[in-house]
C-alpha cells in the first residue's frame, strides 16, 4: 500500500491561495507561512541542520514559528467554553481535594475510626492528581520529539489498540476504551509511541469521548503538518451509561475524528478502517 505524497496532492486536490500570499492545496487544512526549521547543533548553520535532520522537541518546533503561522494551522475544533483546569502539583491542590473527598464521605456518615476509610480522601486525592487527572499538568509540546521525514515518504502510518483511560466531567464516571490514530506524513513524522502518549495527555482530563479524539486530532496536525489524521476511539465503556441510569451493560461508544485528506477522501477512510478492524 502506497499512499504517495504526490499522489494525494496532485489527483485529489486543487490549489488555492492563501490570506498569506501563500499557495496551498485545499485539503482542508491551512498553508504554512513559513517552512520548517529544525534545531542547529552546535556549531552548525541552519543550512547543515536542515541536511542532516536534527530532531526536535514539538515545544522547540512550534518556538521557531511565528504565532501568525501556528494559528493560520489553528484547530478545528474550538471549545465553547474556557479551559480553566490546572493540576499545579502544590501541597494545597492535594489538600483542597483531601477535604473535598473527607466532606463527600461524611456526608454518607462513615465511620471514619473503620482503617478502610481513615487514608481513603489522601489516597483519592493523589490518584487524580498523579493519574486520573494528570493530563492537565502536561503538554503534548514538552513530551514528543519530531523528526524529519528524510526519505519523503507519504506512506500510511497506522497505531491501533491504544488503551486509554478517561473520566466523564458529567458525572466524574470513568470510561475507557481502545484509540487507533492514522496519519498521512508530509515533511514530519513522529515516534510512534508518541501518537499514544498525546491520546492519554488529553485521555487523563475530565473529558467527553468526542473531545478527546477531536484534541488528539488537531494536536497532531499542529505538531506535525501531516497531509491528514483520523483518530478512531472505539470498544468504549462508559461507566455512566453501564452502571447507572438505563444501565447498557454491553453498549459501547466509537467516534471518529478527521482532519485533512480524511475528511475529504472516503475511500481512505475506509482503508484505514479495514486496517483498523
Amino acid at each position: 500500500m502506497n499512499h504517495s505524497t504526490n499522489g494525494h496532492r496532485n489527483n485529489r486536490h486543487n490549489h488555492t491561495t492563501h490570506k498569506n500570499g501563500t499557495s496551498a492545496e485545499n485539503d482542508g487544512t491551512a498553508a504554512l507561512s513559513e517552512p520548517l526549521h529544525f534545531v542547529p547543533i552546535d556549531g552548525a548553520d541552519s543550512h547543515s541542520a536542515a541536511e542532516t535532520g536534527i530532531v526536535v522537541t514539538g515545544s522547540e518546533l512550534l518556538a521557531l514559528e511565528g504565532k501568525k503561522t501556528v494559528d493560520e494551522y489553528g484547530p478545528s475544533f474550538f471549545e465553547a467554553y474556557e479551559s480553566t483546569e490546572v493540576v499545579t502539583g502544590e501541597p494545597e491542590q492535594y489538600a483542597k481535594i483531601e477535604d473535598a473527598v473527607h466532606a463527600l464521605l461524611d456526608a454518607f456518615n462513615v465511620n471514619w475510626q473503620d482503617p478502610n476509610y481513615t487514608d481513603t480522601p489522601k489516597r483519592v486525592a493523589k490518584a487524580y492528581m498523579d493519574f486520573w487527572a494528570n493530563g492537565y499538568a502536561r503538554d503534548a509540546e514538552d513530551e514528543v520529539t519530531v523528526f524529519p521525514n528524510s526519505s519523503g515518504n507519504g506512506d500510511l502510518v497506522v497505531v491501533k489498540d491504544m488503551k486509554f483511560y478517561s473520566m466523564c466531567s458529567h458525572h466524574l464516571a470513568p470510561f475507557t476504551g481502545y484509540g487507533a490514530i492514522a496519519y498521512l506524513p508530509n515533511e514530519h513524522l513522529l515516534g510512534l509511541s508518541k501518537l499514544g502518549r498525546i491520546l492519554d495527555i488529553y485521555a487523563r482530563r475530565f473529558q467527553l469521548q468526542e473531545r478527546i479524539g477531536a484534541q488528539t486530532a488537531d494536536k497532531i496536525m499542529e505538531l506535525l503538518r501531516p497531509q491528514g489524521v483520523m483518530v478512531l476511539l472505539y470498544d468504549v465503556e462508559h461507566m455512566c451509561m453501564s452502571s447507572r441510569g438505563v444501565k447498557l451493560h454491553e453498549a459501547s461508544t466509537t467516534t471518529l475524528a478527521t482532519r485533512g485528506v480524511f475528511k475529504e477522501d472516503a475511500q481512505l477512510r475506509a482503508e484505514v478502517m479495514s486496517l483498523i478492524k
